[in-house]
């Protein structure tokens, strides 16, 4: 059977299902909203978040990578300042400590009475420093010595004999020169001694020095008179003429009159009590006259020469390392301002010079309200 559809019933049925058509017309909107809200908004921001995924996924395996780059980089590093760290102090280990020094220059007296041998003088040298570290602290120190021994030639060469076997790389002798008097039974040993020290050492690798050389007999048919047993050697000079004659250039703070006196009762009385501690203090009171006329390296030298007597001496070593201590900065005095009506913080940061910021920070101010009358420092 043929359906045909009747157009003039058509209003008549859309009266009687009003509310289905109704029903019907809004699914379909929100069917049709729903589908270009889909289209329109979810489908772009799906596709963005799979980007950012994708992205973030990229970014997170980069900072894998170079997380992994970074560590072995570091470790690399690390294993360098390890290494360079063992070298640096192995070869600081080549060098004495400050101590080590000390006992060496002990040492030497101890060589000279057990070799019959007399140290006339032994004075320190003015050398060139060692390298520094940052412009601060020396990796190294070289101290030169100027020696001076009598005695007779045999013993003078077991006195050397007994330095050279004692002596490590960093203890060097230069400049050796034996002359004999004119009588023949006596001679003159003249030398520099240079002995590297390190502030970074610790004197392991020099810890244990060879033992001395065995003090060797001479025959009879050509033995030399021993100094002890020569007069010349053994008596005592009268030096008290030049004792009395310290007294006043001490007074007067003369001091290299005085250095001059002393080392010439040295010479004639290498025993002479006190004198060793007065040529310490002599020096050391130099040091301090040198510096304070401004002159650094002599005042310097004078140290040296006083640690050279007395290697312990504490005055000398302060005083040397005072020397080249830097001065202390003056703190500038700080301003204080009465505040006046009318005042506000940036006319007076402005009349001295100043900052806002600077003059709340030195009075402890949260903000820029101030009185009549309020004290304010002013930095």
């Amino acid at each position: 059977m043929d359906f045909e559809f009747d157009f003039e019933k058509t209003p008549d049925y859309l009266r009687e299902n009003l509310f289905t058509v109704l029903a019907v017309a809004i699914i379909a909107l929100l069917l049709i909203g729903y589908l270009v809200f889909t289209i329109r908004t979810l489908v772009p921001r799906w596709q963005q978040r799979s980007e950012l995924v994708a992205a973030s996924a990229t970014i997170e395996a980069a900072y894998a990578d170079h997380t992994a780059q970074q560590q072995a980089a570091a470790g690399q590093i690390e294993q360098q300042i390890d290494a360079a760290q063992t070298e640096f102090g192995e070869t600081a280990n080549r060098f004495l400590t400050e101590a080590q020094a000390a006992v060496f220059l002990d040492g030497l007296y101890d060589n000279a009475a057990q070799t019959a041998v007399a140290i006339v003088d032994l004075q320190a040298q003015a050398v060139p420093q060692g390298a520094t570290v940052g412009g601060e602290k020396p990796v190294y120190d070289t101290r030169q010595f100027r020696l001076e021994a009598t005695g007779a030639l045999p013993q003078l060469n077991q006195f050397v004999g007994r330095m050279e076997q004692t002596a490590v790389p960093s203890v060097t002798l230069q400049n050796m020169v034996i002359t004999s008097s004119e009588q023949g039974d006596t001679a003159v040993l003249t030398l520099d001694l240079l002995l590297f020290t390190s502030p970074f050492s610790t004197g392991e690798s020099v810890a244990d020095l060879p033992d001395p050389l065995p003090t060797v007999e001479v025959p009879e048919a050509t033995a030399v008179p021993q100094p002890t047993n020569t007069p010349a050697l053994t008596a005592t000079p009268d030096v008290s003429n030049l004792v009395a004659q310290l007294d006043e250039p001490w007074a007067a703070e003369n001091w290299p009159e005085v250095i001059r006196i002393i080392q010439e009762i040295r010479q004639q009385a290498p025993n002479e009590p006190g004198m060793a501690e007065k040529l310490y203090a002599a020096r050391v009171n130099y040091g301090y006259q040198l510096a304070g006329l401004g002159d650094t390296t002599g005042a310097a030298q004078q140290f040296e020469q006083a640690l050279a007597i007395f290697p312990q001496g504490t005055e000398a070593e302060a005083a040397l390392q005072s020397l080249f201590s830097p001065a202390p900065t003056a703190t500038p005095e700080a301003t204080v301002y009465v505040v006046k009506r009318g005042d506000t913080l940036f006319s007076i940061a402005r009349r001295f010079g100043s900052t806002v910021d600077a003059v709340k920070a030195a009075n402890g101010l949260v903000s820029n309200n101030i009185t009549p009358g309020q004290q304010l420092i002013i930095p």
